[in-house]
């Protein structure tokens, strides 16, 4: 096969796993501007802070963390006596979390920013009550 084949291959899986929610949250930043303010409010719900900039521009931020915990068990040989094995357990915890913030200005939403290391799948559970039903 040619790398361009393997390419495309590679690129086709990826996008089969993808999520609608977590599609609809990334284009969310786009289609949610000019959506009134009172709309934002009745979708998503009363916001965690809110603030209001120098310029008037209300601030309202939501956010959402999550915290995995994993277990991995494993036996192993005990040194001090023969045929006998004894569990190894591992535990380990895994935190995800997003943050939007919507910028309204005039009543109406200017922009949508969400956090830099932001889980988009929580960042749906977040404002997917404004983005309608994903298919």
């Amino acid at each position: 096969m040619t790398i361009r084949a393997i390419t495309t291959l590679a690129l086709l899986a990826l996008t089969a796993c993808a999520s609608p929610e977590a599609e609809l949250a990334k284009q969310a930043p786009q289609t949610l501007v000019g959506m009134p303010k009172g709309a934002l409010l009745s979708c998503a719900g009363v916001p965690q802070r809110s603030a209001t900039g120098p310029d008037g521009t209300e601030y309202l931020t939501y956010g959402r963390q999550q915290t995995n915990v994993h277990r991995d068990l494993d036996w192993e040989a005990d040194g001090w006596i023969p045929g006998l094995w004894r569990p190894e357990v591992s535990t380990w915890t895994t935190n995800y979390s997003c943050e939007a913030t919507f910028a309204v200005r005039q009543g109406k939403v200017a922009e949508l920013r969400y956090n830099a290391d932001r889980d988009i799948q929580l960042c749906y559970q977040l404002i997917g009550g404004c983005l309608g039903p994903a298919r």
